[in-house]
This record gives structure tokens, sequence and C-alpha cells, in this order.
């Protein structure tokens, strides 16, 4: 959906200024991710653009003010005549994760485990969206599908802060819902499992 932006040539829609950012040239910088938080169909046509790039290593970072200047040129070309444009760094959330399975007891613990790993990793290999909120269901679901995991009995979230990681601006407390099945958030933030062989623990029972 993010290959193509609107026939008029124009942006118009907050999904046109997010697919149009990339489609930026990557000799223009690189964009990983990029959200609009502003409604452009509204009379306030001011709009805040996030974006978040990544390092060598893949792992997110602030985009540079080259970079975003870069962007903001770019769209220039296409905005609606009205529009102004803000673009802000979103807020990275470093998070991390131990899952506790009931295992098969004709099924080796640690080969399971090592299963749920291989599964996690595939399942994180790419970024989140800016604001895309993270379901617990989806992690008792891809983990109950593997041989030899009979239930998930929980999956306890934490929030990274050592060095190494971006200082994170919420607790988890107020990253978690009422109700516990989700992390909730925010629609300046954007949620990383930095180093998944770090940050995905598993406990089989």
């Amino acid at each position: 959906s993010y290959g193509a932006y609107a026939s008029q040539n124009r942006a118009v829609t907050r999904e046109d200024y997010e697919s149009y950012v990339y489609l930026m040239p990557p000799k223009f910088g690189s964009i990983k991710r990029a959200t609009v938080i502003n409604d452009p169909s509204s009379s306030n046509r001011r709009l805040s653009l996030y974006i978040a790039s990544v390092d060598n290593s893949g792992n997110l970072v602030l985009s540079n003010d080259t970079i975003k200047q870069n962007v903001k040129t770019w769209l220039n070309k296409n905005k609606m005549l009205n529009d102004s444009i803000d673009i802000y760094d979103p807020y990275i959330i470093n998070i991390g994760f131990t899952f506790y399975i009931s295992v098969d007891a004709s099924y080796d613990k640690q080969i399971v485990l090592n299963d749920c790993f291989t599964r996690l990793n595939q399942m994180f290999s790419d970024k989140m969206y800016i604001g895309e909120p993270l379901y617990v269901s989806k992690i008792y679901r891809e983990l109950n599908k593997l041989d030899g995991v009979i239930d998930v009995q929980n999956v306890v979230f934490d929030i990274k802060n050592a060095a190494n990681y971006a200082s994170s601006p919420i607790s988890l407390q107020e990253l978690t819902s009422n109700d516990g099945t989700f992390l909730k958030t925010p629609k300046n933030a954007i949620l990383e499992i930095k180093f998944p062989n770090l940050d995905i623990r598993g406990v089989a029972r």
C-alpha cells in the first residue's frame, strides 16, 4: 500500500503523505517508518509528520536534520497548497519480554525453546510502525502453533533503559492496557525489540 500515492499526484490524505515519504529516493536518505498524526481533511492544515530511520545494524534511530530537510523538500513538490508540514522524531521505546510455556513431556524442552525463539525472531524481524500496538495474543497464537508447546502460560513485558537502548519516556504501567492484553503505543512513539537474542527470553516448564 505504501508503493503508490494518490493518482492525481497530490498528497491529500494521511495515507498519501505517508506513501509519498516512502517513495523518496534513497539518495536523499532512508526512511524506515513514517506516520502523519493530523487529519489533512480537517480545517487545521498543519500536519505533524513523524519519521524514523535505521542504522547500519537495522536498529531504529532518529532521522538526522539533513534527512528531515530532504523529506520536507520532497513533500513540498506534491503537497496541497494550504498544507503546512512539521517533521518530528517519534519516541523509540525498546522493549523485551519473557514467555513461559508448558512443554509436552515427550519433547526436549531446549529444542522446543529454540523453536520458539526462531519463530519469535521471525515475527519481529521487521520493525513495527509508529503508533502500532503490540497484542499479547499474537505471541500466544504463534507459540501455541509449535510442536511440543502444550500451552503458553504467560508473557511478561519489560522496558529496556540500559546503555545501548533508547531512553523511554513512558513506564511499563502507562504502556500496558487496562486489561493487560496489549501495549498501547502512543501515536508519536514506536516499539522496538532491539536485540531479539537478548531481549526475548523463555522458560519451559
